[in-house]
């Protein structure tokens, strides 16, 4: 079985954290390969700025020197709203194993999610926290999604790095400096096409 990440996000913009995860995703499940997954309309937040046209070219510069990583315009293309189930229920194959990685706040609402029956039958939950302070919460939620959908969990060891998209929008807003916060080719397509200067 081939062993395949799905990487779920609004990316708007990609930084730094979201490569860093990516790459702890891969090796510490040892992935044959990772999709990163734009969304086209999440249904349960607001993308700041709405372009996916947008999102999904920085993703595919975010990620593009990481082996093994491909960015997929699948939801993107569909043109409404994006749902996980859906999408896992289009990449699932008899020969592929699939990985959904999420972070905290992803993870404590999944149960509210569309279908998180089918988000658990047909792949395996990996968690990469933000801190230790929702420790007791995370193991709560594991506890009710194993019991309630059998779910498989799995909690990286990788410390992620404290940047959000917000915080890079707000940098922006401010004309401060992002250079540490998004990677170099992600930085000069904001720039170039002006994207998040009123926030």
């Amino acid at each position: 079985m081939k062993k395949v990440g799905v990487f779920g996000g609004t990316f708007s913009p990609p930084h730094n954290g979201h490569v860093e995860a990516a790459k702890a995703f891969i090796d510490e499940l040892d992935l044959n390969s990772l999709i990163v997954m734009p969304t086209n309309i999440p249904p349960h937040k607001t993308v700041k700025d709405n372009d996916p046209i947008a999102r999904y070219n920085m993703a595919c510069l975010a990620f593009s020197d990481i082996p093994k990583t491909e960015v997929s315009n699948y939801e993107i293309s569909r043109c409404e709203k994006s749902y996980t189930a859906k999408t896992l229920s289009y990449l699932k194959k008899e020969d592929i194993s699939l990985f959904f990685l999420c972070g905290t706040d992803m993870f404590l609402t999944l149960k509210d999610w569309y279908r998180p029956d089918i988000i658990c039958a047909l792949s395996t939950i990996v968690l990469t926290r933000r801190n230790s302070e929702c420790d007791a919460e995370i193991m709560r939620e594991k506890a009710l999604l194993c019991e309630k959908y059998s779910a498989s969990v799995i909690i990286l060891k990788h410390e992620p790095l404290d940047i959000s998209s917000t915080i890079v929008r707000q940098t922006i807003k401010a004309k401060g400096d992002i250079s540490t916060l998004v990677p170099e080719k992600v930085r000069e397509y904001i720039y170039s096409h002006r994207l998040y200067e009123n926030g």
